[in-house]
């Protein structure tokens, strides 16, 4: 038979060290006794009806001290005095009512018995009934009054000019946010609460914040705290329900804002001991999408062990969707990484970006002014550079200029692109990616036509050669240059209207990080290939990206 005596003894350490005096213990245990005496005085204030005589308060000055230290014990060793009276909760209140009645029958048990002693004297049983009356208003009343006021009054006057914010997301990573937004530069922020869908999260605190609710009470909440901005961690928030917080935050006047933690932050602060500093922006279009973002992770096994240590050429580098997909090609740590563009101020400007960017395997940047229509010089660079990997994204892609131009189309969209296949296929380039369109599915146009035409043709070779062929079909990417956003945005800024076909015509967006993400997943897909279409959530209508713009 086991000993029980053991595991007694255990619990009874435990206990003593959960009892072990604090800072905020011992505040408590002071108030607790000025209130305690100012119960007992006031039970013997309404006994006398608001009257002492002289035996009574030679009676209270006989009495109050061992009343109340018997009374501070018993709270005292429940272990409430190591809770903080503003972050009270209903169980603290039954905890409450616990605590009063224990000591109560305590104090009645010593006032009975010591009853018998010689020149004792007894507390009316009036005055102890009185007492536990007063005791649960007393103390109760505190913590509703100062969590009333650590909740409704403190948020509302940050000090130091700092700006009282929201937080939209209480995971692990939403907290780190909260409270790397606390040591901000000055004037930083004021955290007065974070919100979550998540009714498990409800009430936990952050540091001096605590989750107040559903994102659904943004509005009101903003408004009874007196909050100037609303700080949504990335990923927490999209698409409609973006939307509709930013539409109700606009009408109280307060900035809704975008934040993200560098990776890992939300592990804890770095080596050096400083919190991680949250990069803030303002909301884009991007954000509203309905679906949440892509964001392929740097250590991707398959992507790292294509791209690491590797030379990878890119084409159309100077481009919109080129120039992310080098962005994103750098974060793999190749070895080198070539930038193939016939634009030269697209090319100075995009060497000129990368010099910027991390690039912590140091991969050696060439930029080739070059255009892949000159099979001779192009055959030249492939021998020269031996990429394994080639992502191909020079092309023709401006629908009404196609439509005039249509041998330039064919020729730089499927002739180049053949030829860059074929010259990919002698020089021994292990896995060769072409962007391509969704309008290359039964094409009505000579852009489409031109793309169906390179797919085609890259099928065909891959059945032939030892490249891996992949081709990637994109819908309409944010924000890429000549897209329908930044002509949408130019007729704003113009004061111009902006015409649509039909109020209900709806379109696939993706952003431009997103794409060039994808594109590195896709030449990692499969082993011998392929043609592959990108997810892009549900479509969007037009008419409500422009509101949103």
């Amino acid at each position: 038979m086991l000993n029980p005596l053991p595991a007694i003894a255990i619990r009874g350490r435990r206990w003593l060290r959960s009892l072990a005096p604090t800072r905020n213990a011992i505040v408590v245990a002071a108030f607790l006794a000025l209130a305690f005496g100012t119960s007992y005085l006031a039970a013997f204030f309404l006994r006398g009806e608001m009257l002492i005589q002289p035996a009574e308060a030679r009676q209270i000055v006989q009495t109050i001290w061992w009343v109340v230290g018997i009374k501070l014990a018993v709270f005292y060793s429940r272990g409430f005095c190591h809770r903080r009276l503003h972050a009270a909760r209903f169980e603290d209140l039954n905890l409450l009512l616990r605590v009063t009645t224990l000591a109560m029958l305590v104090v009645a048990a010593v006032n009975f018995f010591g009853d018998r002693l010689p020149g004792w004297l007894a507390v009316p049983r009036s005055v102890l009934l009185l007492d536990w009356v007063g005791t649960i208003l007393l103390v109760g009343g505190a913590q509703a009054t100062l969590r009333s006021i650590y909740e409704e009054v403190v948020p509302s006057m940050p000090a130091g000019g700092q700006v009282p914010v929201l937080v939209v997301d209480a995971s692990a990573e939403g907290r780190a946010l909260a409270i790397a937004l606390k040591h901000c530069p000055k004037p930083g922020y004021f955290v007065a609460g974070l919100l979550d869908d998540d009714a498990s999260h409800y009430g936990v605190h952050v540091g001096s914040a605590r989750v107040l609710g559903p994102v659904g009470v943004a509005p009101a909440c903003a408004e009874r705290l007196r909050i100037r901005e609303i700080i949504v961690l990335e990923g927490a928030l999209y698409g409609a329900r973006l939307r509709a917080l930013c539409e109700a935050c606009s009408e109280l006047e307060v900035r809704v804002r975008m934040a993200s933690l560098p990776h890992g932050a939300a592990d804890g602060p770095s080596l050096l001991g400083e919190p991680p500093q949250p990069a803030i922006r303002d909301v884009e279009l991007r954000d509203l999408l309905s679906r949440p973002q892509v964001r392929l992770a740097a250590n991707h096994a398959e992507v790292r062990s294509l791209l690491a240590g590797s030379t990878v050429l890119v084409t159309g580098a100077g481009g919109s969707i080129g120039s992310e997909i080098c962005r994103q090609v750098l974060r793999f740590g190749p070895a080198r990484l070539v930038l193939v563009e016939r634009s030269e101020v697209a090319l100075f400007s995009l060497v000129q970006s990368l010099d910027n960017e991390p690039n912590p395997a140091e991969t050696a940047l060439e930029p080739v002014l070059l255009d892949i229509a000159h099979a001779e010089r192009t055959g030249r660079l492939l021998a020269e550079k031996r990429p394994s990997v080639v992502l191909h994204a020079a092309a023709f892609k401006h629908l009404p200029l196609m439509e005039d131009h249509p041998t330039a189309a064919i020729e730089n969209n499927a002739l180049a692109t053949a030829t860059l296949a074929d010259l990919a296929s002698e020089h021994g380039v292990g896995t060769f990616v072409a962007l391509s369109t969704d309008k290359a599915v039964y094409p009505s146009s000579v852009m489409g036509a031109s793309k169906l035409l390179a797919e085609r043709y890259l099928q065909a070779s891959a059945e032939e050669s030892d490249t891996r062929f992949v081709v990637v079909r994109f819908g309409n990417v944010l924000a890429s240059s000549g897209s329908a956003v930044p002509i949408f945005e130019e007729k704003l800024l113009a004061g111009r209207p902006i015409t649509v076909t039909h109020r209900d015509v709806r379109r696939f967006f993706m952003t431009i990080d997103e794409a060039a993400q994808l594109v590195l997943v896709a030449a990692t897909t499969g082993s011998c290939g392929g043609t592959y279409v990108l997810q892009m959530g549900e479509p969007i209508r037009i008419v409500d990206l422009v509101h949103s713009l």
